[in-house]
Order: C-alpha cells, then structure tokens, then sequence
C-alpha cells in the first residue's frame, strides 16, 4: 500500500493537476471601445475601472468573467462622458456596472453574455490568447450594435450622431 500512494503522489507530481489556475485581472489591463461619430471620426474610450477573473490551464481558456464601473467610462471628452452616464444611455446611476461571463471558448471565439442596464445580450468576440510567465494574456474584439444594448437616446439628429456599431476591445494580462 505504501508502494502504491509514493506512486501515485510521484505521478501527480510528475504529470500535475488537470485543475485550471484563476488569476485575477491585472489593473494594467484595458477595457475599450470605438464608435463612429458623424461618419467622419472614431471616438475611442475606455473604462477605467474593471475587475475580471480568468481560469485558464495549459493553453486553454476555461472561464472569464468581469464586470465595469460605468461611471468611470472616460473618451477625453468630459461632456461626452457626462451624456453617457445619464439616464438617457447608460444611466450609470441606476446600472452601475455592466458584466461579462463567458459560456464558451471555441476556435478562436470568446462567447458569452453581456449584461448593460439590466439586460442579457449573447456576445461574441474573436480572441488570442498568449502567455507571459505562464499567465494568460488575452486579446479579444468584437462589434456589438448599441441599439440591441438599449443605449440609444432622442435628438434632433434621431440617433444617427453615433454609429449603431460599437467596437469592444479587451487586452487583459493575468496578475
């Protein structure tokens, strides 16, 4: 019997755990956007608040999930940024934070549901993930429209100032 345990301890030792490691989201990570405004320019942002855990073993992505604080949403425009925090887009007053859990990691694909003011929508975004130290960088985009989101607004211009697709951007490091 004592054989069979020093073996067993040996190989696990040896071969490791099939477990996956969770990592917290690095502060130095990013969290952003762009959307085309008039057709003429790209507005980028960001938000600058964010948390997020990622299980990752291997090389393979086995859970992500994050929320932001969508009061600390910042596109260097602090008037922009107030109209996007009121209750006629994000109202960051009522919905504080918005999330992000991923259901699945197939060739290439994050998929998983975003939740913004109260809502679930089913998101997609191509990713690459590498490794620094042996932990997870990853790199995902995808294109949302804004309108399925519920951020829309009244004007004179009937909503046309922004485009309908908004562009995600995440580079997240493990820490």
């Amino acid at each position: 019997m004592k054989k069979f345990l020093i073996s067993a301890l040996a190989a696990a030792a040896l071969f490791g755990t099939a477990n996956a490691a969770d990592f917290e989201v690095s502060e130095t990570s990013k969290v952003a956007f762009s959307v085309k405004h008039l057709k003429l320019i790209t507005v980028d942002g960001s938000f600058d608040k964010f948390s997020g855990k990622i299980s990752y073993d291997a090389g393979k992505l086995s859970a992500l999930e994050g929320s932001v604080d969508v009061a600390s949403i910042n596109t260097q425009n602090g008037k922009r940024d107030d109209h996007l925090r009121a209750n006629d887009i994000f109202d960051a007053a009522k919905y504080a934070t918005m999330t992000f859990k991923m259901s699945e990691f197939k060739d290439g694909k994050i998929i998983g549901t975003l939740n913004v003011k109260g809502k679930d929508h089913q998101v997609t975004l191509d990713a690459k993930i590498s490794e620094n130290a042996g932990k997870p960088v990853i790199a995902a985009t995808g294109v949302v429209k804004r309108s399925e989101l519920g951020l829309v607004w009244e004007n004179s211009l009937k909503d046309s100032a922004a485009s309908d697709e908004v562009t995600i951007d995440l580079e997240l490091s493990a820490k």
